[in-house]
């Protein structure tokens, strides 16, 4: 809105503070390699802003896709867990950000809304002790309503995922993620 200022940062550190629309960069470049997590550290009165592809590791080249939508229209993002053990917990976040811990099956929702039209992601970013949780329905984007159908479910049972990339030009990386989250690079 006019008048009005977001505060960003990246990787938890760097800064960036936007007043108009328009493109921004972080002053402290990424390494070839590294990672990058932008977040909203402030935002601005009276509107939420929601980051997205704010996410990513394995960078190889600059990242230009990087959107910040901002609205005073905002809407909740939640969902249910099932099969957390008893005395058992695990953390879960959305965009990066907003972590929410679960120490018992049922519904949640983040604290923090998604702007409308923003996106959401939601990740476990800290597993439970002995179990592994996955994320379903957990990415999307334009949202326009609440979103309470992100579904996480544990279990001591695992499996891994895999298979065969094929065609992959010399000298070149591919990142693959599984479910949003753990990224692998294939060079």
């Amino acid at each position: 809105a006019a008048g009005a200022s977001v505060g960003l940062q990246n990787n938890g550190g760097d800064t960036a503070t936007r007043t108009l629309d328009g493109s921004f960069s972080f002053a402290t470049p990424v390494a070839s390699g590294g990672s990058y997590a932008v977040t909203v550290s402030a935002q601005p009165a009276g509107q939420t802003c929601t980051v997205s592809n704010g996410m990513g590791s394995g960078i190889t080249a600059s990242v230009t896709n990087v959107q910040v939508t901002c609205s005073a229209t905002t809407y909740n993002i939640g969902g249910t867990v099932s099969g957390l053990a008893t005395g058992a917990s695990l953390t879960v976040q959305n965009n990066g950000a907003d972590a929410l811990a679960r120490t018992a099956d049922g519904s949640f929702s983040f604290a923090t809304p998604v702007a409308d039209g923003g996106s959401y992601a939601v990740i476990v970013s800290s597993q439970p002790v002995g179990q592994t949780c996955t994320v379903t329905n957990g990415t999307g984007s334009g949202v326009s309503a609440n979103v309470l159908a992100v579904q996480i479910t544990c279990s001591a049972t695992t499996y891994t995922i895999g298979g065969t990339v094929s065609g992959l030009a010399p000298s070149t990386s591919l990142t693959l993620q599984n479910s949003a989250a753990d990224p692998t690079t294939l060079v």
